[in-house]
């Protein structure tokens, strides 16, 4: 497990040491359809949300700009958090989020999570072992929203040269229940700074 981590680290940081933003595929100007399905939650703007493996995401700032003042982003790469705290835009968001270098498997929250959001972390989890993992602890801290997206079963079979699990809406249904229910799903069809197309399952699942 060591021997993969440590070669999972090596993978992204190389990534994101030489590739900009507009030279891999799942950057996106507008986080959507997360940061829509957040604000419709109509949360607190005190809510812990945490942005799973959310690199150079723009979600965090995003939610900043909407007036959240506590969300987590945690990711495997250094660098990409680096690089996305120096491309912070405000001074707000500087002092709202809050990064942390984590294997999504170790992460452990350090208090009650509202809202755990996953754009394309969970689908490179090919090992069931893994997958367990990852199911077991987010049921055992039991945020009360989890939004995942990933690939469809109509989207690419790799990411960055690595493998990835497809899946439908009903199966991460399946995988969460019964402690989560279905709110909303959605097969959107994401385009790439390239302008290659990719086709995501986005599912936001409610504590039962």
């Amino acid at each position: 497990m060591e021997t993969a981590l440590l070669n999972a680290r090596t993978h992204w940081e190389h990534i994101y040491e030489t590739k900009t933003t507009q030279q891999v595929s799942w950057t996106q100007e507008d986080p959507q359809p997360s940061l829509d399905w957040i604000l419709k939650l109509a949360l607190d703007p005190s809510s812990f949300i945490v942005d799973s493996g959310g690199g150079r995401s723009l979600l965090a700032e995003k939610l900043t700009e909407q007036g959240f003042s506590d969300v987590e982003v945690f990711d495997i790469s250094m660098r990409a958090l680096t690089q996305a705290r120096q491309e912070l835009k405000s001074e707000v968001a500087r002092e709202a989020i809050s990064y942390r270098v984590c294997n999504v498997l170790d992460y452990k929250p350090e208090k009650d999570i509202t809202v755990w959001h996953d754009r394309a972390v969970f689908h490179f989890l090919v090992d069931e072992d893994q997958r367990g993992t990852y199911i077991d602890n987010l049921k055992k801290w039991a945020p009360k929203h989890v939004i995942l997206g990933t690939f469809s079963p109509n989207g690419p079979l790799k990411c960055s040269g690595l493998p990835i699990q497809q899946y439908a809406a009903d199966d991460l249904v399946s995988l969460f229940a019964p402690e989560y229910t279905l709110v909303r799903s959605e097969e959107r069809i994401h385009v790439t700074p390239t302008g290659n197309t990719q086709a995501f399952t986005f599912v936001e699942l409610q504590r039962a």
